[in-house]
Order: structure tokens, then sequence, then C-alpha cells
């Protein structure tokens, strides 16, 4: 039986519920806790505030207000279409947790002293983290085989912030393409073995926001397959040769400008028209 702890954002999470909820359908895999960072603690908003700026104002609408209305209208792949795919109910982690009678508990922060206890004391082979920031030692090297984490770009070529937009900014487009890697995480950023990678294809009416549309429906996929398969004996963690690229950072509206004009260029000259 391969034990699971997930590391979540926040309760509404839908990339943290949906991993919860395929999971827990799994033979051989139990899910044995549930950790929660607060969304509320003013060391956090500090954090992401000095990381994100006036880009913060955003990301709080999307996920503390419209949170799965977000996705309303969309034609493409979603969380939310893949929620109603695979039944899942709805609520909070709070309520999946109740229903599968999963130990949960909510803390300031992931590496707090109270979070490492819980995660000893319920001794996951496998935590999946679906966010919530860095994970320090105390926590990274509790369970048997690792953290996992699904980075929304191809490694390791395209470690750390914005890599979507980076991928194009560079002219990468081609040569690596946009995808997910699932790795296991370590001391570095993104910078863990990998365990599965996959690029995905484009239309010519993509933006960046759809392309992170559909890479978060991959990241579900890609977690969830990627647990199976260490369950399985089926994957093997790969060194990166971090030679081959680098970290990127939060980019500058300047040269967002100008990856979303490569974005489009490019597609208008190597995607046909649906």
């Amino acid at each position: 039986m391969m034990r699971v702890v997930i590391l979540a954002p926040i309760h509404t999470s839908l990339y943290a519920r949906l991993v919860t909820h395929l999971l827990a359908q799994e033979e051989s895999i139990k899910v044995t806790g549930i950790v929660i960072r607060t969304p509320w603690d003013i060391k956090r908003i500090r954090s992401e505030l000095k990381r994100d700026g006036v880009r913060l104002a955003n990301k709080f609408i999307q996920k503390y207000i419209l949170k799965e209305k977000r996705y309303k209208g969309s034609k493409k792949k979603t969380l939310r279409a893949l929620a109603k795919q695979t039944h899942l109910p709805s609520g909070s982690l709070k309520d999946l947790a109740y229903e599968h009678q999963i130990p949960l508990i909510i803390v300031r922060d992931h590496n707090h002293s109270n979070s490492q206890h819980f995660l000893e004391v319920h001794q996951p082979d496998v935590i999946a983290f679906t966010g919530g920031g860095l994970i320090r030692n105390n926590i990274l090297f509790i369970p048997h085989i690792g953290i996992l984490n699904c980075h929304t770009g191809i490694l390791p070529q395209f470690r750390g912030m914005d890599v979507v937009e980076w991928t194009a900014a560079e002219k990468k487009i081609m040569q690596v393409g946009f995808g997910v890697s699932l790795h296991l995480m370590d001391t570095g950023v993104d910078s863990g073995p990998i365990l599965l990678k996959k690029t995905m294809g484009l239309s010519q009416d993509d933006t960046f926001q759809s392309i992170r549309t559909r890479l978060e429906v991959e990241m579900v996929k890609m977690m969830v397959a990627g647990i199976k398969g260490l369950r399985d004996g089926k994957l093997e963690p790969k060194p990166q040769n971090l030679d081959r690229g680098k970290q990127y950072f939060v980019m500058h509206p300047r040269i967002a400008k100008f990856a979303a004009k490569n974005l489009e260029t490019y597609l208008q000259n190597e995607i046909p028209e649906n």
C-alpha cells in the first residue's frame, strides 16, 4: 500500500481536490493526510506581494473569488471539465477529507512544526505537492520516496517562474515546446530528478492563458500517473543535467509583450488553421 499525503495551497484548490479525488479511487494507494496552507497569513501575503507585485490582485480574484467560475465558457480542456468528467463532488478539500475519512490540518506554512509533526506521524511514501510555497529541509526528507511537484515547463531547460512566457521569449517553442514535467523536489528550484515529461500541441488561437489552462489539466493527470507509476515500480527518477537549462524569474511586463508577440508570430507561421 502506497501512502500519500497532499500538500495544498488552499482548501478550495481544484488541482488539489482533483488529485485527492482520483487517488482516493486507486487500489493500493491510500491518502493518509491533507495539509492545507492558510492564505490568511501576513508573512505569506508579504512574500507573494514581493514575488508577484501588481499581479497578486488578479491572482487573488482568480483563486479566491472566481474559483471554478474562471473556466466558465471555455471550450478548451479545463480543470472544471475534468472535474465534471471524473465526477468530483462539489465542496472543498475539507469535504473530501470528511467523505474519505482522511486526517486534515491547516497550517500557517507547510514548513511549520505542526506540519512536520503531522507528516512524521502519518509516514507518507510520497507527498503530492499541489502548491503553497517553497519546501524546506525539515519537510523534504520525511517521505520515503520524496515530494512530487508538477512543473508547468519542460525540464531541465526551463526552471522557475513564468516559464510558459519565457519559452516564447527565448524563441524555444519549436525546439523545447510547452508542457509539464513531474519531478522530485530537492533543495533547488525545479531541479530534482525527473519522472515524467510531456509536451503539448498548439492551435492558432492559443494564448498564454489558454496554454496554461490546458497545462493545469495535464498537471493533474501527470501527478496521478506518476504516483501510480511509482506504486507499480514502473518509474525511475532521472537526475537533471542542469547545464542544459537555467532558472527563470518573474517576467517584466515589457518582456511579456515581446514574448506574446513571439507566440503570435509562431502560431501564425507554424500552426495551420483549424
